[in-house]
């Protein structure tokens, strides 16, 4: 099924209220149109998924286009991270939406519908943002074969969102690491209570900063 199927079945599902079954099309035609931005040969699958969403941030939001962070479960947590670990992920393994998120209902403005963002517990998700990820999916360039009958009406519609479209050659998405990166990276094995582990770190950090980092991560998980 190409992504184009994808989308094609998410439009009918939504039309149907079907929001969780067209979230999980729209994410699975994000994921394989991120593989063709970010190769498998080069990157992971979390880390193109990642990069792609962190392109994308400004057609999927609507108003920003890099860095959005959020207030979820007890830390800020970027959007890509939350789409990832927490949507993608739980979708499409479990089937239903996590306890953590729910949809929101749009809010009428002067005969105009809004998309509601409530920094709540649980987070509160827009739908809206399932059709305008739908979009960053339909628009981009790599899928440009896959509608060569509606050139002009894609045109039109990245004309329509100006710099809310993301025209570089890279992702500038924070501590992405491909997998060349991350072969670069060194290591440092422990054992803690019999258990062995092993740190894997950037060459730009120095070994005596990992206590504190650790520390830090730690301090984050026990809240």
């Amino acid at each position: 099924m190409s992504v184009r199927e994808r989308l094609e079945d998410a439009r009918v599902l939504t039309a149907n209220d079907c929001p969780e079954g067209a979230f999980i099309q729209v994410l699975i035609a994000a994921a394989a149109t991120s593989r063709k931005r970010y190769p498998k040969n080069e990157w992971d699958d979390n880390e193109s998924f990642r990069n792609f969403i962190y392109d994308e941030m400004g057609v999927i939001t609507g108003v920003a286009k890099y860095g959005v962070v959020l207030p979820f479960q007890g830390r800020d947590t970027p959007l890509e991270d939350i789409l990832y670990s927490h949507l993608r992920c739980q979708l499409l393994h479990e089937g239903a939406m996590p306890h953590s998120i729910v949809f929101t209902e749009p809010q009428l403005e002067e005969g105009q519908s809004l998309a509601v963002l409530q920094l709540s517990n649980p987070l509160g998700f827009p739908p809206a943002w399932i059709d305008q990820l739908a979009t960053a999916v339909w628009l981009a360039p790599e899928n440009d074969n896959l509608w060569q009958d509606e050139l002009e009406k894609r045109r039109n519609s990245r004309e329509e969102l100006g710099n809310l479209i993301h025209t570089d050659s890279f992702c500038r998405r924070p501590g992405q690491q491909s997998k060349k990166m991350k072969n670069r990276n060194e290591k440092y094995p422990f054992t803690s209570d019999g258990i062995t582990l092993t740190v894997s770190y950037p060459p730009s950090l120095s070994l005596s900063d990992l206590p504190a980092l650790l520390e830090k991560m730690a301090d984050n998980i026990n809240d």
